[in-house]
């Protein structure tokens, strides 16, 4: 993955087996609840393309790493406990299940757990305010949690919650 260094997608959050753990309670996630990872959402790139469209001149020939925050699994399970108005508690998932489900995933995921993408955040910010980039909280309070989650039930078949 040496030439793909991609922040996690703050969207994907909101989708598949993630919001499945959600509705249980549980933030699965395969790294270790100290562990930073970049994040960013689909806006926030749309955003950035739209501003390197438009100051072709200074981005031509550039590779610029972008990502509009950086938390732990710990703490993005309690941003997300926040926005949703329930218990969200951070459990780590071993790559081997995930490998289970997706060779690529579990290697995605190898790789936030080791190099990992490092972006100064703060001086994205400063240099591209126009972005108007979107912190994890602020994402997350942007979500309509109550229509994603529903009622809660029981994990389903395929999912990556860890039994309780």
């Amino acid at each position: 993955m040496d030439g793909d260094r991609p922040a996690a997608f703050m969207d994907n959050f909101a989708h598949g087996w993630t919001l499945e753990g959600l509705r249980e309670g549980s933030f699965a996630w395969p790294l270790p609840a100290g562990t930073p990872l970049t994040l960013i959402p689909a806006a926030d790139i749309g955003a950035f393309a739209a501003l390197a469209l438009r100051r072709r001149d200074g981005f031509t020939g550039r590779r610029v790493d972008i990502a509009s925050d950086e938390r732990t699994s710990g703490e993005m399970a309690a941003v997300l406990a926040s926005a949703a108005g329930r218990p969200v508690a951070h459990h780590e998932v071993p790559l081997g299940v995930v490998r289970r489900h997706s060779a690529d995933l579990a290697a995605m995921f190898a790789y936030f757990a080791g190099p990992g993408l490092a972006v100064d955040v703060a001086g994205l910010r400063r240099a591209y305010p126009e972005v108007g980039w979107h912190s994890f909280a602020d994402w997350a309070a942007g979500q309509d949690w109550a229509g994603l989650l529903g009622p809660v039930r029981s994990a389903g078949n395929g999912s990556l919650t860890p039994a309780v």
